[in-house]
């Protein structure tokens, strides 16, 4: 009986954290909000990622930042030009550099 009342107890506390979140998200498509609330349904925090993505100050991204950070950098990576792109990226010339 224990184990239901917590179980309640943590899915009332994730649900208006849901709620307080989507007041500070902003606008969220049909598809984020859909992803979004099964995430929550999973027992999961709206302020974790399933692919555990952190921002620049180390710290864990929330569950839209992180979608929509995935979303870019696939974009991005099967864009044409991106392989020549990061070829070019990674090429050095070491001809004018002084020995190590």
């Amino acid at each position: 009986m224990k184990d239901n009342k917590q179980d309640k107890s943590i899915k009332a506390f994730l649900r208006k954290e849901l709620n307080e979140y989507v007041g500070e998200i902003g606008h969220m498509t049909a598809e984020e909000k859909k992803d979004l609330l099964e995430w929550v349904e999973d027992g999961n925090s709206v302020y974790s990622n399933p692919s555990h993505i952190s921002s620049e100050d180390g710290y864990l991204m929330d569950y839209i930042n992180a979608r929509r950070f995935e979303i870019d950098r696939f974009e991005a990576m099967t864009s044409p030009g991106y392989e020549q792109a990061l070829r070019d990226s990674k090429t050095m010339d070491f001809e004018d550099d002084e020995p190590f």
